[in-house]
């Protein structure tokens, strides 16, 4: 299972020049790799893959985000994602799985 690295500095300034993104993680849909509160910085133009933690568009709440790990990757470009915690999470086992549309971008570190 992949993990998130901590953020650079680069990393972080590229966050101020605008090149990636922060999101906040809320819940515990990805416990243990990621704690309710945690930030995360996502690149929207990098490449997804298999085993990566992305940030989508939720397809029926408008609105809402979700932080994921993508679990597989159709032929169609459909991806599956899944929490790290099953248990506590909504997610496509129970909406399906979701077009590239819907993906925001992939979570390249943690930060604070």
């Amino acid at each position: 299972m992949k993990t998130l690295p901590e953020a650079s500095f680069y990393q972080i300034g590229l966050v101020l020049l605008g090149y990636l993104h922060k999101y906040v993680c809320e819940g515990p849909s990805m416990n243990p790799t990621l704690e309710d509160g945690e930030v995360v910085l996502v690149d929207k133009n990098a490449r997804i893959e298999i085993g990566d933690i992305v940030v989508a568009r939720h397809p029926f709440e408008i609105g809402t985000e979700v932080v994921k790990r993508v679990e597989r990757i159709n032929d169609r470009e459909h991806y599956f994602l899944v929490g790290d915690n099953p248990q506590f999470s909504t997610d496509s086992r129970d909406y399906g799985a979701v077009t590239k549309e819907y993906i925001i971008g992939k979570a390249v570190a943690r930060s604070f």
